[in-house]
């Protein structure tokens, strides 16, 4: 199978280094230093164990030398969509299978279920319509994991724990029947097991993606705020109180959207107090000075709420709380 990733991060590399050993994998990297040090050095994975391995990875931060692929899977930032457009394009015929694993609420989530008043695109997440207009629906699968892993250095990941793969169709009746002549919900998950990953193909990639912004719209802003791992934060009794407040409200807006979770609040608790002294993905850009995810994680889950007249005020406090802190990060 010929898979291309777009983006270098943790994720990428992870996925990049696990399935290049069973398919013809590219890993589409932005900046030329990155390319360099991959192409040079191959990707050092240290696994859960703490052994550490090398894998050598083809690397580019030229799409167009690639060509059109089976599978383009997107692993940025959710606001770092919009730059990647020209590059999914170039990577993308007509049966491509674009596979998005993102943090928090996606693009398309709203695309080929019952229409809500403002339509299906969400503002917070596409302003301008354009991610819809680029990229075909009919070609999205679904996509969310639950892999931990931390960016030690350029081409260098610590996979902490973990590494579900869930993978499903978002067009309407769902299942893993494949559209457009493109690779299934079922394929994907195949390829990803093959990789050594944990693949599975689900019914309701909805349910998966509402699971984990369960966890996601608590447990990320709130590491911003106190600077605490998500053990520390599940650890701490008023804290977690707070966090599990947020995330009923969460639950609230995906029951009234029809969405039943595939977890509950408090194994969503444990499962992350598990992980142990890990540093959310976005303290982790706190910390490197990025970027928040909020727009994806918190603004889309509030815009929902909004149209839905759900009342979300633990959400909008913690989001207003984390927006000022990312953007006085350095004052």
């Amino acid at each position: 199978m010929r898979i291309a990733i777009v983006g270098a991060g943790a994720v990428g590399c992870l996925f990049a280094a696990r399935l290049a050993a069973c398919h013809q994998v590219t890993l589409i990297a932005r900046r030329s230093l990155v390319v360099r040090a991959i192409r040079d050095q191959g990707i050092e994975l240290t696994s859960p164990q703490g052994q550490v391995t090398r894998h050598a990875v083809a690397v580019t931060d030229d799409p167009l030398s690639v060509g059109p692929q089976d599978a383009v899977v997107l692993c940025v930032k959710a606001y770092a969509l919009p730059g990647v457009l020209g590059t999914v394009s170039q990577l993308t015929g007509p049966r491509t299978a674009i596979v998005p694993v993102l943090n928090g609420v996606p693009w398309w989530f709203l695309y080929g279920r019952p229409k809500l008043a403002g339509g299906e695109r969400l503002a917070a997440l596409d302003v301008d319509g354009g991610l819809a207009a680029a990229i075909p629906f009919a070609q999205v699968i679904g996509g969310v994991t639950y892999v931990a892993v931390e960016r030690t250095g350029i081409g260098r990941i610590h996979h902490v724990r973990g590494g579900d793969c869930m993978f499903g169709e978002p067009g309407a009746g769902g299942g893993a029947r494949s559209r457009a002549g493109r690779l299934s919900a079922a394929e994907i998950a195949l390829a990803f097991r093959a990789g050594g990953l944990e693949g599975d193909a689900v019914e309701d990639i909805r349910a998966h993606v509402w699971t984990k912004l369960l966890g996601n719209a608590a447990f990320n802003p709130l590491s911003v705020l106190t600077g605490a791992t998500q053990e520390a934060i599940c650890a701490d009794l008023p804290v977690c109180a707070l966090a599990r407040r947020m995330m009923m409200e969460t639950q609230a807006v995906g029951e009234r959207l029809g969405i039943a979770p595939v977890m509950s609040i408090e194994a969503r608790i444990e499962a992350a107090a598990a992980i142990g002294a890990f540093r959310t993905s976005m303290l982790q850009d706190h910390l490197a000075g990025q970027q928040l995810e909020l727009a994806a994680m918190l603004g889309a889950v509030i815009e929902l709420a909004e149209r839905l007249a759900v009342e979300v005020p633990t959400l909008r406090m913690v989001h207003a709380l984390a927006d000022l802190r990312g953007r006085s990060h350095g004052d």
